[in-house]
């Protein structure tokens, strides 16, 4: 809840937005007011005008586009610049749209007294910024969740200042990093029947390749194409010249065979750029990378003018193989449980009650619910069921049965739907982010803001969390709501 603070003829500070910080400030968004000691506006001129500076109020920006579009189409000349009401409200920040709402009595009793407004911006500490200033701190508040402090001032007609009135417009949308890392997962080895067609992976693009971001957010892939040559070597299968070491059979005829086969992943340029990410990689500029199941990638595995990738996987024939990793061939003995699984970074591979890879896997960084565990009496390889007759490697998730130990969060409970987390003000307040583990998060979010909510957690101090984002939480406290 928004509250306003009077001051006696000083100027408060804001907090401007870095994460991670939880330390509230005055704002000076929030200021009513001020009248001047001395003016020569008439009594029905002075509240007028207060009317009008009081619909002068702060505002949110869903998009960081928006945001900078509004406040950087102020022009020096009209900067701090005394104008009057209808020329300032068209050239600076503070639209048409904002102080519609202005009667038409206030409006003309405003312009026959001569009244005049300028904008200028403050820094946190409440120091005037220059022309050239505001529009650095715009563009900083642009590139990262972040606000601008306007200061507006009214002057009679021989220019005395009699009100004054701090407002924030604040970016609540970041202009996401473009990717600077492509990782990719993919299932290898690939497990064929004996005597089975070469035309299935030759054809299908049902791959289960995922591409993460430095961000582990999910890269989509606009096309997918499988070789259609087969080959009897890794290397000749990278190259894929259609010549050597080539499959000519048309089924996998040689049970216990290793063969490979190439698998290229079209990007679309406007979500992913292989040229920019490749020569970042090549150069060896921090935070830039291509991998391929951990492994770094050699120039044969991408396209700068295709903007594609390209992995070489393993297709092995016949009962002799296994699926990787391989929980063995032993008896399993189930037993209840009652718990959470959480799929890691990589994507989950399902099992069907035969201990056989299914078409279908779990997304990275995604929970399910499960109410059996098995256990290979041969090897002690563990997999948890999530659907009726599917399972998944205990290598591949993290199990939570609810008990909250460490520093770590436990309990996770679904909402039930979505629910709306609101925090309170002043804008430039800082709530902390908390990982799983029971971390700090590398970011905050800013106060007077709304996100959308899907689960609780709690810690074993009894705190209680909700998640905004796939790995952070906000613990609930003072100025947190959730409803």
């Amino acid at each position: 809840m928004k509250k306003n603070i009077k001051y006696a003829g000083i100027t408060a500070a804001a907090l401007l937005m870095v994460a991670p910080i939880a330390a509230p400030v005055l704002n000076a968004s929030n200021v009513q007011t001020v009248q001047a000691a001395s003016g020569n506006l008439q009594q029905g001129q002075q509240e007028a005008t207060d009317r009008v500076m009081a619909l002068m109020s702060d505002k949110d920006f869903a998009s960081a586009d928006v945001f900078k579009s509004s406040l950087s189409g102020m022009t020096k000349a009209g900067y701090n610049a005394k104008q009057g009401l209808d020329a300032f409200t068209k050239g600076s920040p503070i639209k048409d749209s904002m102080i519609g709402v202005i009667i038409s009595i206030d409006r003309k009793t405003i312009n026959n007294a001569g009244v005049t407004f300028s904008v200028q911006a403050l820094s946190a500490t409440g120091t005037p910024y220059s022309y050239a200033d505001y529009l650095t701190r715009v563009n900083e508040a642009t590139s990262q969740p972040g606000n601008v402090i306007l200061q507006i001032n009214a002057y009679d007609s021989e220019g005395t200042q009699v009100a004054t009135k701090n407002v924030t417009f604040s970016n609540k949308n970041v202009i996401e990093q473009a990717p600077t890392a492509l990782n990719v997962t993919y299932t290898d080895p690939l497990n064929v029947a004996v005597n089975s067609s070469t035309s299935a992976p030759k054809y299908t693009t049902s791959v289960d390749s995922t591409v993460l971001d430095q961000n582990k957010k999910n890269i989509a892939v606009s096309t997918v194409k499988p070789s259609g040559n087969i080959y009897t070597s890794s290397a000749s299968a990278l190259l894929d010249d259609g010549k050597t070491d080539i499959l000519k059979s048309q089924t996998f005829d040689q049970d216990g065979q290793t063969y490979y086969q190439k698998v290229t992943l079209l990007l679309n340029r406007k979500t992913a750029d292989v040229s920019s990410i490749s020569k970042g990689f090549e150069n060896g500029t921090a935070g830039y990378a291509i991998t391929f199941n951990g492994k770094q990638a050699i120039a044969a595995n991408y396209d700068q003018g295709a903007n594609s990738i390209s992995y070489v996987r393993a297709i092995q024939v016949g009962k002799t193989t296994t699926p990787t990793p391989d929980p063995g061939n032993g008896d399993w003995t189930s037993a209840a449980t009652k718990g959470v699984v959480t799929v890691k970074t990589s994507i989950g591979h399902l099992y069907n009650d035969d201990n056989k890879l299914t078409t279908r896997s779990l997304g990275p960084a995604t929970d399910w619910q499960t109410d059996q565990v098995r256990t290979n009496t041969k090897t002690g390889a563990k997999q948890y069921r999530v659907s009726t007759h599917e399972w998944v490697n205990e290598a591949d998730v993290n199990f939570n049965d609810g008990t909250v130990t460490g520093d770590g969060l436990g309990n996770v409970q679904d909402l039930g739907g979505m629910k709306t987390l609101s925090l309170d003000g002043p804008a430039g307040f800082v709530y902390t982010l908390f990982k799983t583990d029971g971390t700090n998060a590398t970011r905050g979010l800013a106060g007077l803001s709304s996100w959308a909510t899907d689960k609780k957690a709690s810690d074993a101090a009894g705190n209680t969390y909700y998640r905004v984002s796939t790995d952070e939480w906000v613990r609930m406290g003072s100025g947190v709501t959730v409803k």
